[in-house]
Protein backbone atom coordinates (compact mmCIF):
# COMPACT_ATOMS: atom_id res chain seq x y z
CA UNK A 1 0.00 0.00 0.00
CA UNK A 2 1.38 3.40 -0.97
CA UNK A 3 1.51 6.32 1.38
CA UNK A 4 -1.10 8.06 -0.79
CA UNK A 5 -3.49 5.10 -0.51
CA UNK A 6 -2.95 4.93 3.23
CA UNK A 7 -3.68 8.65 3.52
CA UNK A 8 -6.89 8.35 1.48
CA UNK A 9 -8.13 5.40 3.54
CA UNK A 10 -7.23 7.15 6.78
CA UNK A 11 -9.11 10.29 5.69
CA UNK A 12 -12.13 8.22 4.68
CA UNK A 13 -12.24 6.42 8.02
CA UNK A 14 -11.94 9.71 9.89
CA UNK A 15 -14.80 11.21 7.87
CA UNK A 16 -16.93 8.08 8.37
CA UNK A 17 -16.23 8.18 12.09
CA UNK A 18 -17.32 11.82 12.27
CA UNK A 19 -20.56 11.18 10.36
CA UNK A 20 -21.32 8.14 12.51
CA UNK A 21 -20.65 10.15 15.67
CA UNK A 22 -22.99 12.99 14.61
CA UNK A 23 -25.71 10.51 13.61
CA UNK A 24 -25.42 8.63 16.89
CA UNK A 25 -25.55 11.84 18.87
CA UNK A 26 -28.62 13.02 16.96
CA UNK A 27 -30.44 9.79 17.75
CA UNK A 28 -30.71 10.47 21.43
CA UNK A 29 -34.01 11.13 23.18
CA UNK A 30 -35.44 10.61 26.65
CA UNK A 31 -38.61 11.30 28.62
CA UNK A 32 -38.06 13.44 31.75
CA UNK A 33 -40.20 13.23 34.85
CA UNK A 34 -41.15 16.88 35.10
CA UNK A 35 -40.81 20.21 33.30
CA UNK A 36 -39.64 23.50 34.82
CA UNK A 37 -40.03 26.71 32.82
CA UNK A 38 -38.01 29.78 33.75
CA UNK A 39 -39.16 33.19 32.53
CA UNK A 40 -36.15 35.44 32.58
CA UNK A 41 -34.66 38.57 31.04
CA UNK A 42 -31.16 39.85 30.40
CA UNK A 43 -32.47 43.25 31.48
CA UNK A 44 -33.64 42.08 34.93
CA UNK A 45 -31.15 42.47 37.79
CA UNK A 46 -32.93 39.77 39.83
CA UNK A 47 -32.61 37.12 37.11
CA UNK A 48 -28.93 36.01 37.08
CA UNK A 49 -29.30 33.90 40.28
CA UNK A 50 -32.27 32.14 38.69
CA UNK A 51 -30.32 31.61 35.46
CA UNK A 52 -27.50 30.06 37.50
CA UNK A 53 -30.02 27.82 39.28
CA UNK A 54 -31.31 26.67 35.89
CA UNK A 55 -27.71 25.76 35.00
CA UNK A 56 -27.70 23.32 37.91
CA UNK A 57 -31.19 22.06 37.18
CA UNK A 58 -30.46 21.00 33.58
CA UNK A 59 -27.78 18.61 34.83
CA UNK A 60 -30.58 16.38 36.16
CA UNK A 61 -31.81 14.22 33.24
CA UNK A 62 -35.11 13.57 35.02
CA UNK A 63 -36.00 17.27 34.83
CA UNK A 64 -36.51 19.27 31.65
CA UNK A 65 -35.55 22.86 32.40
CA UNK A 66 -36.49 25.49 29.80
CA UNK A 67 -35.44 29.16 29.71
CA UNK A 68 -37.88 31.60 28.12
CA UNK A 69 -36.53 35.11 27.55
CA UNK A 70 -39.21 37.80 27.67
CA UNK A 71 -39.13 41.21 26.02
CA UNK A 72 -41.04 43.48 28.41
CA UNK A 73 -37.85 44.65 30.18
CA UNK A 74 -36.16 45.65 26.92
CA UNK A 75 -37.17 49.29 27.42
CA UNK A 76 -34.70 49.62 30.31
CA UNK A 77 -31.86 49.78 27.80
CA UNK A 78 -30.76 46.27 26.84
CA UNK A 79 -32.92 44.32 24.36
CA UNK A 80 -32.73 40.64 25.34
CA UNK A 81 -30.80 38.79 22.63
CA UNK A 82 -33.08 35.75 23.00
CA UNK A 83 -36.28 37.67 23.68
CA UNK A 84 -39.41 36.62 21.80
CA UNK A 85 -42.90 38.06 22.06
CA UNK A 86 -44.23 34.48 21.96
CA UNK A 87 -42.49 33.88 25.29
CA UNK A 88 -44.30 36.92 26.71
CA UNK A 89 -47.58 35.56 25.39
CA UNK A 90 -46.97 32.12 26.89
CA UNK A 91 -46.24 33.61 30.31
CA UNK A 92 -49.36 35.78 30.06
CA UNK A 93 -51.50 32.73 29.32
CA UNK A 94 -50.08 31.10 32.44
CA UNK A 95 -51.03 34.20 34.43
CA UNK A 96 -54.61 33.65 33.31
CA UNK A 97 -54.54 29.90 34.01
CA UNK A 98 -52.84 30.17 37.40
CA UNK A 99 -54.92 33.21 38.37
CA UNK A 100 -51.95 35.38 39.31
CA UNK A 101 -52.20 39.17 39.39
CA UNK A 102 -49.24 39.90 37.10
CA UNK A 103 -46.28 38.42 35.24
CA UNK A 104 -42.81 38.79 36.70
CA UNK A 105 -39.20 37.74 36.35
CA UNK A 106 -37.62 35.53 37.39
CA UNK A 107 -40.60 33.19 37.47
CA UNK A 108 -40.48 29.41 37.46
CA UNK A 109 -43.54 27.40 36.45
CA UNK A 110 -43.46 23.69 37.22
CA UNK A 111 -45.48 21.01 35.43
CA UNK A 112 -47.73 23.78 34.06
CA UNK A 113 -49.46 23.84 37.45
CA UNK A 114 -47.74 26.13 39.97
CA UNK A 115 -45.26 29.01 40.07
CA UNK A 116 -42.70 30.61 42.39
CA UNK A 117 -39.79 33.04 42.32
CA UNK A 118 -37.21 31.50 40.02
CA UNK A 119 -34.20 32.15 42.26
CA UNK A 120 -35.72 30.39 45.28
CA UNK A 121 -33.87 27.06 45.45
CA UNK A 122 -35.87 25.85 48.46
CA UNK A 123 -39.17 26.37 46.61
CA UNK A 124 -37.74 24.61 43.58
CA UNK A 125 -36.64 21.57 45.57
CA UNK A 126 -40.04 21.30 47.30
CA UNK A 127 -41.91 21.56 44.01
CA UNK A 128 -39.70 18.98 42.32
CA UNK A 129 -40.78 16.52 45.00
CA UNK A 130 -44.41 17.60 44.77
CA UNK A 131 -44.61 17.27 40.98
CA UNK A 132 -42.28 14.32 40.53
CA UNK A 133 -43.04 12.36 37.35
CA UNK A 134 -45.97 14.55 36.26
CA UNK A 135 -44.45 14.72 32.78
CA UNK A 136 -44.24 10.95 32.78
CA UNK A 137 -47.93 10.24 33.36
CA UNK A 138 -48.41 9.45 29.70
CA UNK A 139 -45.66 6.98 28.84
CA UNK A 140 -44.17 7.63 25.44
CA UNK A 141 -42.45 5.15 23.17
CA UNK A 142 -40.33 6.27 20.24
CA UNK A 143 -38.04 4.99 17.53
CA UNK A 144 -35.72 6.49 14.96
CA UNK A 145 -35.92 5.79 11.25
CA UNK A 146 -33.45 7.06 8.67
CA UNK A 147 -35.34 10.35 8.36
CA UNK A 148 -37.79 10.67 11.25
CA UNK A 149 -38.38 10.28 14.93
CA UNK A 150 -41.68 8.46 15.42
CA UNK A 151 -43.44 8.87 18.77
CA UNK A 152 -46.24 6.48 19.75
CA UNK A 153 -49.04 8.36 21.50
CA UNK A 154 -51.20 5.98 23.56
CA UNK A 155 -54.95 6.13 24.09
CA UNK A 156 -55.81 8.52 26.95
CA UNK A 157 -59.01 9.97 28.39
CA UNK A 158 -58.25 13.56 27.49
CA UNK A 159 -56.18 15.06 24.71
CA UNK A 160 -53.61 17.83 24.77
CA UNK A 161 -51.83 20.42 22.70
CA UNK A 162 -48.49 19.18 21.36
CA UNK A 163 -45.75 21.82 21.45
CA UNK A 164 -42.32 21.73 19.85
CA UNK A 165 -39.66 23.99 21.36
CA UNK A 166 -36.29 24.37 19.65
CA UNK A 167 -33.38 24.73 22.09
CA UNK A 168 -29.87 26.06 22.48
CA UNK A 169 -28.19 24.09 25.26
CA UNK A 170 -26.02 26.92 26.56
CA UNK A 171 -25.24 30.48 25.55
CA UNK A 172 -23.10 33.04 27.35
CA UNK A 173 -23.99 36.69 26.91
CA UNK A 174 -21.93 39.78 27.68
CA UNK A 175 -24.50 42.35 28.76
CA UNK A 176 -23.39 45.90 28.00
CA UNK A 177 -26.32 48.03 29.08
CA UNK A 178 -29.25 48.01 31.46
CA UNK A 179 -29.49 46.66 35.00
CA UNK A 180 -26.98 43.86 34.35
CA UNK A 181 -24.43 46.03 32.60
CA UNK A 182 -20.91 44.54 32.66
CA UNK A 183 -22.09 41.03 33.61
CA UNK A 184 -21.47 37.82 31.70
CA UNK A 185 -24.44 35.48 32.16
CA UNK A 186 -24.87 31.87 31.02
CA UNK A 187 -28.29 30.74 29.82
CA UNK A 188 -29.30 27.09 29.61
CA UNK A 189 -31.83 25.27 27.41
CA UNK A 190 -32.79 28.55 25.81
CA UNK A 191 -36.07 28.26 23.89
CA UNK A 192 -35.45 29.84 20.49
CA UNK A 193 -38.72 28.88 18.81
CA UNK A 194 -42.15 27.73 19.97
CA UNK A 195 -44.61 26.08 17.62
CA UNK A 196 -47.82 24.16 18.11
CA UNK A 197 -47.63 20.86 16.20
CA UNK A 198 -51.23 19.79 16.64
CA UNK A 199 -54.19 19.41 18.95
CA UNK A 200 -54.19 15.78 20.01
CA UNK A 201 -57.61 14.33 20.83
CA UNK A 202 -56.22 11.54 23.01
CA UNK A 203 -56.56 8.77 20.43
CA UNK A 204 -53.79 6.32 19.72
CA UNK A 205 -51.59 7.66 16.94
CA UNK A 206 -48.03 8.22 15.74
CA UNK A 207 -46.37 11.63 15.83
CA UNK A 208 -43.61 12.03 13.24
CA UNK A 209 -40.80 14.56 13.50
CA UNK A 210 -38.56 15.20 10.50
CA UNK A 211 -34.95 14.91 11.71
CA UNK A 212 -33.63 16.81 8.70
CA UNK A 213 -35.86 19.80 9.42
CA UNK A 214 -34.86 19.75 13.08
CA UNK A 215 -31.15 19.71 12.21
CA UNK A 216 -31.59 22.41 9.54
CA UNK A 217 -32.84 24.85 12.17
CA UNK A 218 -29.31 24.92 13.61
CA UNK A 219 -30.41 24.35 17.21
CA UNK A 220 -28.84 21.92 19.70
CA UNK A 221 -32.05 20.02 20.29
CA UNK A 222 -35.76 20.32 20.84
CA UNK A 223 -38.43 19.41 23.34
CA UNK A 224 -41.87 18.01 22.58
CA UNK A 225 -44.43 18.80 25.27
CA UNK A 226 -47.94 17.43 25.66
CA UNK A 227 -49.99 19.95 27.64
CA UNK A 228 -53.67 19.95 28.50
CA UNK A 229 -55.53 23.00 27.13
CA UNK A 230 -52.23 24.29 25.77
CA UNK A 231 -51.30 26.02 29.04
CA UNK A 232 -52.51 23.55 31.66
CA UNK A 233 -50.91 20.49 33.29
CA UNK A 234 -48.02 18.96 31.35
CA UNK A 235 -48.69 15.24 30.98
CA UNK A 236 -45.67 14.18 28.92
CA UNK A 237 -42.44 15.54 27.48
CA UNK A 238 -39.69 14.27 25.25
CA UNK A 239 -36.18 15.72 24.91
CA UNK A 240 -34.36 15.22 21.60
CA UNK A 241 -30.64 15.95 21.36
CA UNK A 242 -29.25 17.05 18.02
Amino acid sequence: MTKLHALIISSFLAAFSTVFSVTAEARDAHQPGTVVELYTSQGCSSCPPADALMGKLVQNPDVLGLSFSVTYWDYIGWPDTFGDIKNDERQTRYREKLDTRYVYTPQMIIAGQDHFVGSNQHELEENLIRFKDHAGRVKLKWRFTDTHLEVDLPQVDQGAVIWQMDLDRENEVQIRRGENRGKSVSYHNVVRKIQMLERWDGSKQILKLDLGMLAAAGRDGCAVILQKDGFGPIIAALVINL
